[in-house]
This record gives C-alpha cells, sequence and structure tokens, in this order.
C-alpha cells in the first residue's frame, strides 16, 4: 500500500497546482466462457490468454497529464499479483509515467506483467529508434528491476533485477490453467527480439523471448516464440488472427485461432480455439465490452 499513497499524493498534488480533471469512467469487460481437455465449461473474468476485466476511471488535466486507476473484477489465480489493482499511474504522455502499470517488453502478446515503475521514454539518435525503459519494484518476491524495449516495428527488449515472469499473464499462451509461477520465483534476466510487418490487409508477427538465471532450481532457462497472421476482412472492421507459441526446451507447442467481429461499437465477439500439446486443447469465446 506504500506505492498506492505515494502516486495519491501525486496526484493530490497535480490537482491542487491544475486545473480539475476531465474525467471519464473506463470499463472493459472480458466475460470468457472456455471449455477444455477434460474440463467442464467455465465461465471467468478474464479472457483466454490471462487479460483480465477492469472497471475504474481515467483522467486528463489541462496540462496534459493524465491519469488511470482501473480495478480487476477478479483477482489473479496465484500469487505473483495478489493485488486487484490492475493499473494505477500518472503519466505525461509519451515522456514518463510512474505507479502500477504494463511493463514494456515486446509486444505484450506472449508476456505481459503489471508493477510499480518509473518509465520514461526518449528517442536514441539513430534512425529516431524509441526507447522506453522503467525502474521496477514490486517488494520483496515480485519484479524488481530494469526493464524495457528499444525500437518501433523491429523492437529489441531487456530486463535485469530479480522475479520476472511470475504473473499469470505471462506466456499463458502455453498453459490452459493460466496459473503464474508466483512469488518468490521467476528470471533473474530476460531478453526478446519482435519485429511486424504491414501489408493491408494483413499483418505478419514475431516474437521471440529468452529467460535466464531462474530464482529457484525449478526456474529453469526458457526460449519462447510465438508467429501470429492478422487478416482484417474486406468490412475493415472484424479480423481473423492464426498463431503458433513454442515453448523450445520441453517442446510445447500452442496453436490457435481466433476472430474479433465487432456486434455494436463497444461490443466485440471473439471466439477461440487453441489446441497443440497434451492438455492444450480448448475452446471458447470472449465478449468483450468496452466503455
Amino acid at each position: 500500500m506504500k506505492w498506492q499513497i505515494l502516486l495519491l499524493v501525486a496526484l493530490s498534488s497535480t490537482i491542487a497546482t491544475a486545473q480539475t480533471p476531465d474525467i471519464i469512467v473506463a470499463v472493459d469487460l472480458r466475460p470468457t466462457f472456455l471449455f477444455g481437455d477434460g474440463r467442464n465449461a467455465q465461465l471467468r473474468w478474464f479472457d483466454a490468454y490471462g487479460k483480465p476485466s477492469t472497471v475504474g476511471f481515467k483522467g486528463r488535466f489541462a496540462d496534459g497529464n493524465r491519469f488511470t486507476i482501473t480495478q480487476r473484477l477478479a483477482r489473479q489465480i496465484g500469487n505473483g499479483d495478489p493485488d486487484q489493482v490492475d493499473e494505477f499511474y500518472l503519466e505525461s504522455p509519451g515522456e514518463w509515467k510512474v505507479g502500477k502499470q504494463e511493463l514494456p517488453f515486446g509486444q505484450g502478446v506472449l508476456y505481459r506483467e503489471t508493477a510499480l515503475a518509473l518509465k520514461l521514454r526518449t528517442s536514441l539518435v539513430f534512425e529516431d529508434a524509441q526507447l522506453d525503459i522503467a525502474v521496477v519494484d514490486s517488494g520483496p518476491g515480485r519484479p524488481r528491476g530494469a526493464i524495457g524495449r528499444v525500437g518501433k516495428n523491429v523492437g529489441i527488449s531487456f530486463a535485469a533485477g530479480d522475479n520476472f515472469s511470475i504473473q499469470d499473464s505471462a506466456f499463458s499462451i502455453l498453459s490452459q490453467d493460466i496459473a503464474g509461477l508466483g512469488r518468490g520465483r521467476g528470471y533473474q534476466a530476460m531478453y526478446g527480439f519482435d519485429t511486424v510487418f504491414f501489408a493491408f490487409p494483413i499483418s505478419l508477427e514475431g516474437e521471440a523471448i529468452f529467460l535466464r538465471e531462474g530464482q529457484t532450481p525449478g526456474d529453469k532457462d526458457r526460449n519462447y516464440t510465438d508467429l501470429r497472421f492478422n487478416y482484417q476482412l474486406p468490412n475493415g472492421k472484424d479480423r481473423i488472427k492464426l498463431g503458433w507459441a513454442h515453448e523450445w526446451n520441453e517442446n510445447i507447442d500452442s496453436f490457435r485461432i481466433d476472430g474479433e467481429f465487432v456486434l455494436l461499437d463497444q461490443l466485440v465477439l471473439m471466439p477461440h480455439i487453441r489446441f497443440g500439446s497434451p492438455g492444450l486443447g480448448q475452446f471458447g469465446t470472449t465478449f468483450r465490452l468496452r466503455l
């Protein structure tokens, strides 16, 4: 709670020195029905890849600074991040962000974690490459250290510290149960490479992530890759996605087919099929409502 108090103080100071912010209610609901290998049907409040349903507030001050406060409707299964708050930060868009936030690493598909961090964004001198770098401290047994990504359509990511990759949404593509490693586990070093190629209406995405220096003997080196093919249908709204994720050390495959079909301006139907290695068979659908 200490970091929440510090951020509340920062928000209060900002409000005191600026005009009353414009505030909107932020709703991102992902009720999901799933059927899996040898399992009964499930209804849960996070999608097939561990991204949660959230409700909260977003605001913008007259000086351009913004804040976001969102809360999960369901706690994560593991104890890598038991906090009900998903994100809670103050930012100057394109410059800095402080508070609990999604960490800058890769494309946010294979790996997603949120943690207390100070993130800075700048441009490097060669080819105007964008650099996002964050100093992270979520407390003992949880992510601490430095993490970042350099590049735009082609990116290189890095992390050094302790207990990275412990939350439910880290590498959930290759786990049906979506239960992260948990507190005290994880890795001290991560490296990654990602790229994207656009040729409308098609985009191709690729990502590789390497985990090193495990916190415990059970946290062995891991090498992940993920290839994605996205096709936007002629109506300009709906999309179909094909993906293949692979974990090279234990030879685990996850093939998936996902759809995004716009039913209303704020409501998207997202059917999902996953198959591959034993235990990863799964199908269902998510109804995503954003307000």
